[in-house]
């Protein structure tokens, strides 16, 4: 039984799954819409090279597919961290099969084009408070580079992603005190690089 559109988009998650499970793909396209860009950018902000980035974007919702309709998914409530967690083990079996050690190169610009997402700076500044906030955020994404990749990753899901720690734990695979300290020495390294 197919629903209409509009009341598919009211459902919860899990719900959605369990009507894609059971055969109706529109409900999968909503899954897709609802968090297609929080994994792209989450994987974007992890992964350097674009090709790779867009070939574990699809990994990941392949992964996601299979897993489902194998009966297999088991996060309920939780299908945004599931997800970003196939993305993050990804990315990782991918840094361990290169070496790869580095985040993107590219500037904040992380949907691929010269937009700043969500960073634009508010319409109310004049020009030269725009360019100011532009290159604080630049410095800021630099510093952010800097940091091992698990403080990195951590900051990003708590404010790229607005997640819990108990989120961040479960996405990462780490204890919640883990992830607090994660943050913690990632807050302490980027408040010694603002102050050099």
């Amino acid at each position: 039984m197919v629903k209409p559109m509009k009341r598919l988009k009211e459902l919860a998650d899990d719900q959605l799954v369990v009507l894609y499970a059971d055969g109706c793909n529109e409900a999968f396209n909503i899954l897709l819409e609802r968090y297609d860009a929080a994994v792209h950018t989450y994987i974007r902000f992890n992964v350097s090279d674009p090709d790779l980035a867009e070939d574990i974007f699809q990994d990941t919702f392949i992964k996601v597919i299979t897993t489902i309709k194998k009966g297999k998914y088991a996060a309920q409530g939780k299908f945004k961290a599931w997800v970003i967690r196939i993305a993050h083990n990804l990315i990782m079996d991918n840094y361990r099969k290169q070496s790869i050690q580095k985040i993107a190169d590219d500037p904040l610009f992380l949907n691929g084009t010269d937009e700043w997402v969500e960073y634009m700076p508010s319409e109310d500044l004049n020009q030269e408070e725009v360019m100011l906030k532009k290159d604080k955020l630049a410095e800021l994404y630099r510093n952010l580079k800097t940091l091992p990749v698990e403080q990195r990753q951590v900051v990003f899901l708590r404010y790229w992603q607005d997640m819990s720690f108990k989120q961040i734990a479960e996405t990462t695979g780490v204890s919640i005190n883990t992830a607090l300290g994660r943050m913690r020495y990632a807050l302490i390294n980027l408040r010694r690089q603002a102050q050099q």
